[in-house]
């Protein structure tokens, strides 16, 4: 995709592209430092949890299209849609998170990196993130491990939608499956960073700002 120019600033600052090519040799540059097999397994789990993205996505724009027509067009309300978009949407939701937390691409309000220029101690700090982050994790797993445990400990009498008597406990499920995953690629995060070391982390960067460099020459 070709750069252009809005506001005498070239927009986007990256091309589509190279971006997704950095983007997808970040994505996996940790499975490269994995064992064969579990490398493997982490990338058929990453693409399961891609395609259900892609299939909740377009239930979700569908659902709504119809309700649109429903309402709009026939008159009548679609039964029940909000019940059986509330498991769906939740496992969204967190299959999602859990994407994220696998590739580092959460939103994040960080510009001390910018600041530090030792190399050592940027690793540091990226050890310390993971770390942190897999232990606040590992105890909103036990958490929703708890919450789990009472949802099905009350069966048959579990909660329930109205309508379509649809079980909380496939949401829920969702939260915690999510949250799992979430710490599971945390943990990968932190031995990767550990396994290859500031020397390692080093080399990516200096990767990631000559593809930077490379495209603003191109653009």
């Amino acid at each position: 995709m070709p750069a252009r120019t809005l506001g005498g600033l070239n927009w986007p600052p990256f091309s589509i592209g190279r971006l997704d090519n950095w983007r997808v040799s970040q994505m996996t540059e940790m499975t490269d430092h994995l064992g064969e097999g579990l490398a493997r397994t982490v990338k058929l789990l990453i693409r399961l949890k891609s395609y259900y993205l892609i299939f909740s996505t377009l239930v979700l724009a569908l659902t709504f299209f119809l309700v649109v027509i429903f309402r709009y067009i026939l008159h009548m309300d679609l039964f029940a849609y909000e019940e059986w978009l509330l498991p769906i949407c939740f496992w969204m939701f967190f299959m999602g998170s859990a994407v994220g937390t696998y590739q580092d691409t959460h939103i994040k309000a960080d510009i001390l990196e910018n600041y530090i220029h030792n190399e050592r101690i940027k690793w540091l700090r990226k050890v310390s993130i993971a770390a942190i982050e897999l232990v606040i994790t590992l105890f909103i797993v036990y958490w929703a491990t708890l919450m789990l445990i009472d949802e099905f400990a009350s069966y048959p009498q579990w909660q329930s939608t109205i309508a379509l008597r649809i079980p909380f406990a496939i949401p829920r499920i969702g939260i915690w499956l999510g949250l799992v995953f979430m710490a599971f690629y945390s943990a990968l995060h932190l031995y990767v960073y550990l396994k290859v070391g500031y020397q390692g982390n080093s080399d990516a960067d200096a990767q990631n700002d000559t593809l930077v460099s490379a495209d603003k020459a191109e653009s």
